[in-house]
C-alpha cells in the first residue's frame, strides 16, 4: 500500500506516510501561507519600536520613566509551554536596543518568565526553549521567574470582584515590556498582549477568581468564552480591567508578534489594549478556516502543545470544531511526557471516574468551579466532557506517551494501540478506522490554533 506524503509533528518528532492515498477522503487543514511584512526581524523590530501604536516611541518612554540608576526596566517573556519563536528571535534585538540605543544599564535590565500558574521551568528550558542559549549566559543572574503565591502586590479588585494580585518586582519596576505572540484562545478569545500580564505575572487567587467567569451551569462553559471572541466575553473583560489597573502603577510597553508556518509575519508594538485589538483582526484573516462539512475524523497535530495533556486540551478543542456532531471522532498527536501537567485536571478527572458524562459535568461544575472550589485544571474536565457529549463517549483517541489504562479509566481518552512506532501506530489505527468507514472524511489539522468552521452540518 502507498501512502500520502503528509506530515505532522509529535513532539520535536515528524510522523509521515500514516495515511492511504487510496481510501476515505483526506484534506489537510492549515493556516493559508501569508506573506510576511517580517523580512528582517531586527529593522523590523526597531521600525515598531520607533513608530508604535498609541504609545511614545520606546527611547522616549525610557528617557521619561527610567531616567536615574536603578530605575528597573523589565522584560517579560512567556514559559515553556509556549513556543517561544518569537522570544529567541526578538530578545538579542530587543536588549541590544535597550542598553545601546536606549541607554538602560545592564543591571537595571530584569528578564522575567511569565509562568502563572505552571510549574516553574528548568535552566534548560529557559536556556533551550524560552530565551536561547546566548541570553541565558549573558543575563542568567537577572532572571526573575514568577511565582504565583509569593512575592505579590495586592492592587484592590475588579468591578467584577477578583483581586487584583500581580507580581511584586513588576509593579516596582519602572516600566514592564511584554513580548507576546497572539493567537486564539479557547476560552479567552484571543491570547497573548494583556494575557502576559494577568494570568502570566498574577497571582494563583486572581487567576482562579477570573477563571470562573467562563462557566456556565447548562452550557458548560459560558457561550461568549470561545475562540477568536473576545465581545461581551467575561474572562478577556476582566483580564483587561485588571491590566488598565497595573498601568496605573507601572507603565507597560509590549512587543507581540504574529507567528505563521514558523515564522513572524506580523509584528507591531506600543499600547497592550491596541495590539490586543489589532491582534484580533490579523488572527481573522489568518486562523478562520471554512471547510464543506464536519469530518468523520479530525487528526490534530498539537505541535509544542504537546508537552502535557493540560496543554494538549487546546488541540482537542480545535479538532472538535471541525468533528461531526454527534459521531466524529478526534485524535490528537501528542507526547504527553510530562504527564497530566495539572494537579486540578488530574484531581477532577479522578473524583468523576465512575459517574456518566451529565453527571460528571455537573458534578465538576458544582464542587469545582466555584469561587471556594476552583484550581487551574479544573477548566479542563468541562471542556473535555462538553465534548464528548457532543461526539459521544470514546471518541476522543490519543497517540502520547501516557499510559493507555490511565487515559481511558481516568481521562476518557482512549490511546490508539501501539504497534511498535508512533508511526505505524498512527497508520494502523487510520487504516482500521477506513475499514470501518470506508468513505470517511479525515481531516488532517496541523495547527491546533486554528478555528474551523464548518459551513454545512
Amino acid at each position: 500500500m502507498s501512502y500520502l506524503d503528509i506530515s505532522v509533528d509529535y513532539g520535536a518528532e515528524e510522523i509521515d506516510h500514516f495515511l492511504p492515498d487510496d481510501r476515505g477522503r483526506i484534506r489537510v487543514i492549515d493556516s493559508p501561507e501569508m506573506n510576511s511584512a517580517v523580512t528582517d526581524p531586527k529593522g523590523s523590530l526597531i521600525q515598531v519600536l520607533e513608530n508604535p501604536l498609541r504609545s511614545l516611541p520606546l527611547k522616549e518612554l525610557i528617557e521619561k520613566s527610567c531616567r536615574k540608576p536603578g530605575n528597573k526596566v523589565v522584560v517579560i517573556a512567556d514559559d515553556n509551554t509556549r513556543p517561544n519563536l518569537h522570544t529567541r528571535l526578538l530578545y538579542p534585538h530587543l536588549l541590544d536596543y535597550l542598553l545601546q540605543d536606549c541607554g538602560v544599564k545592564k543591571e537595571d535590565l530584569g528578564l522575567m518568565i511569565a509562568s502563572g500558574t505552571h510549574r516553574p521551568p528548568t535552566p534548560e528550558e529557559i536556556s533551550q526553549q524560552i530565551l536561547g542559549e546566548d541570553i541565558y549566559k549573558e543575563f542568567k543572574d537577572q532572571i526573575l521567574i514568577h511565582n504565583d503565591q509569593q512575592n505579590l502586590a495586592d492592587l484592590g479588585f475588579s468591578s467584577r470582584g477578583t483581586p487584583i494580585t500581580i507580581n511584586q518586582e513588576a509593579i516596582n519596576a519602572s516600566l514592564l515590556i511584554p513580548v507576546t505572540d497572539s493567537e486564539y484562545h479557547y476560552f479567552a478569545g484571543v491570547a497573548g498582549t494583556v494575557k502576559q500580564l494577568v494570568p502570566g505575572i498574577a497571582g494563583r487567587a486572581t487567576t482562579n477568581t477570573n477563571h470562573i467567569l467562563m462557566f456556565d451551569k447548562t452550557t458548560g462553559f459560558n457561550t461568549e468564552c470561545r475562540l477568536g471572541n473576545t465581545i461581551r466575553n467575561p474572562v478577556i473583560g476582566d483580564i483587561k480591567e485588571m491590566t488598565a489597573r497595573i498601568q496605573q502603577h507601572t507603565p507597560v510597553f509590549c512587543i507581540d508578534a504574529i507567528i505563521d508556518h514558523g515564522e513572524i509575519t506580523a509584528l507591531n508594538a506600543g499600547d497592550l489594549f491596541a495590539l490586543h485589538d489589532l491582534a484580533n483582526e490579523l488572527l481573522s484573516e489568518r486562523r478562520v478556516i471554512h471547510v464543506a462539512e464536519p469530518g468523520d475524523l479530525v487528526i490534530v497535530s498539537v505541535g509544542e502543545l504537546g508537552i502535557n495533556l493540560f496543554q494538549s486540551g487546546k488541540g482537542i478543542h480545535a479538532a472538535w470544531n471541525a468533528a461531526k456532531k454527534p459521531g466524529g471522532t478526534v485524535l490528537a498527536v501528542a507526547p504527553c511526557q510530562d504527564g497530566p501537567g495539572s494537579a486540578g485536571y488530574q484531581e477532577s478527572m479522578e473524583a468523576i471516574r465512575d459517574m456518566d458524562l451529565n453527571q460528571a459535568l455537573g458534578w465538576v461544575i458544582d464542587h469545582k468551579c466555584s469561587l471556594e472550589t476552583f484550581q487551574i485544571g479544573n477548566q479542563k474536565p468541562v471542556d473535555n466532557l462538553r465534548i464528548l457529549k457532543s461526539l459521544g463517549e470514546g471518541h476522543i483517541k490519543i497517540l502520547s506517551e501516557m499510559d493507555p489504562e490511565e487515559l481511558h479509566n481516568t481521562y476518557r481518552m482512549d490511546a490508539i494501540p501501539d504497534r511498535g512506532s508512533p508511526q505505524l501506530s498512527l497508520r494502523g489505527f487510520v487504516e482500521d478506522f477506513l475499514d470501518d468507514n470506508p468513505e470517511a472524511l479525515i481531516y488532517v489539522l496541523r495547527d491546533p490554533g486554528l478555528f474551523v468552521v464548518p459551513d454545512h452540518d
